[in-house]
């Protein structure tokens, strides 16, 4: 297996990206979509924590036909890195100039009516955009009975080429009834408004994460894959029969043991008492790394192929765990903290949070070392 690390890397703390698993990922989401469908590769906020450079260079392999960020800061990363592939800003231009839009070949998303004068406004050339329509999710987006006055606010300025419509599913992670389908039902609407006003607009895009698995697509010419390619369920109801594969394992190491007698506090505010005879591992890893304070007396870690309670606060650098029914636990075994044996949407549940959050918390100190077994 090739991997790839840093040589500053001392603290045993890291966040192994199994590349192998982002591929076999993304191949089972093109296999949901079918030939038909293209799929968006959604790398925002870092691919998920997982690193954004490395991650869409392995979808450019994969032959990914669209990559998607929250915004042009992350798309003239990617560009930046030798990144080729066409690229969408989902979270829209803010106030970056069209031009430099246009420069770096990115294709802003359009949620406002005035936002195609600011694009406009000293471009060179052509500038590609999408429109987003909110059917439903009540966040960004024209509602689509705004679609027309959208069309002829873009016909004034010609510089502007419109490419795409899009919108996003609120619930489909929950259900596929009732507000999603409505969701379809509007979108649809506005596919037929554009057919009839804006003939050459090809490319329209709904599905996310949670239709994919569950194989509703639309009319649509892409999807979106974001969590499911990092191998996480978005809800327990899509898991059947889908193998995903997770893609970052959370690990560190027991760098301290100490024994301790009945009524001994253990970390900040002393929240968890010992009630017997205990021994308690600290671990090299903190909510400053991305293990969340919400895990504190909640979560459990991997040990020697057991479960392991957290005890007492989780810190800003380290974490306590229960071992007293680990007699042979010794300083330098390995922890997972999330990964293939432990999955993290149980880790997210035991936080009250989803595996989205945990992904995206973990901290630009721990490394990330990619395996690829190509």
């Amino acid at each position: 297996m090739k991997a790839s690390k840093s040589t500053n890397h001392f603290r045993p703390t890291l966040a192994r990206i199994d590349l192998m698993a982002l591929r076999e990922n993304f191949r089972l989401a093109r296999g949901l979509a079918g030939k038909d469908l293209s799929l968006i590769g959604v790398v925002k906020a870092n691919a998920y924590g997982h690193g954004s450079v490395r991650v869409s260079q392995v979808l450019e392999e994969e032959g990914v036909g669209l990559l998607a960020v929250a915004t042009p800061e992350e798309g003239i990363e990617l560009r930046q890195a030798g990144i080729r592939s066409r690229i969408l800003v989902l979270g829209g231009a803010f106030q970056t100039p069209g031009e430099i839009l246009r420069e770096h070949q990115l294709v802003p998303v359009i949620f406002r009516l005035d936002q195609a004068k600011a694009l406009a406004q000293g471009l060179k050339g052509n500038l590609e955009v999408q429109i987003k329509v909110d059917t439903g999710m009540t966040r960004l987006g024209i509602f689509p009975e705004e679609i027309g006055a959208m069309l002829r606010e873009l016909s004034g300025f010609p510089k502007l080429q419109l490419s795409g419509i899009l919108t996003h599913l609120a619930q489909a992670d929950t259900s596929f009834a009732g507000a999603t389908e409505a969701q379809f039902e509007r979108f649809a609407s506005v596919e037929s408004l554009i057919s009839r006003e804006a003939p050459g607009v090809k490319v329209f895009h709904i599905a996310n994460s949670a239709a994919i698995l569950g194989q509703k697509f639309g009319e649509c010419h892409f999807a979106r894959p974001g969590i499911l390619l990092y191998g996480a369920n978005p809800h327990p109801r899509l898991s059947e029969g889908k193998k995903l594969k997770p893609v970052m394992n959370f690990e560190t190491e027991i760098i301290s043991l100490k024994k301790i007698s009945p009524g001994t506090a253990v970390s900040y505010g002393g929240s968890w008492v010992a009630e017997r005879p205990s021994r308690i591992a600290v671990l090299a890893v903190g909510y400053a790394d991305g293990y969340l304070r919400s895990l504190s007396n909640r979560g459990q870690v991997l040990l020697r192929g057991k479960l392991a309670p957290v005890v007492g606060r989780v810190c800003m650098d380290l974490t306590m765990v229960d071992v007293t029914e680990f007699p042979e636990a010794e300083i330098g075994d390995p922890v997972r903290l999330w990964g293939r044996e432990i999955p993290a949407e149980q880790v997210a549940d035991w936080a009250g949070t989803i595996s989205y959050e945990l992904f995206c918390a973990v901290g630009a100190r721990v490394p990330r070392l990619y395996e690829d077994s190509l």
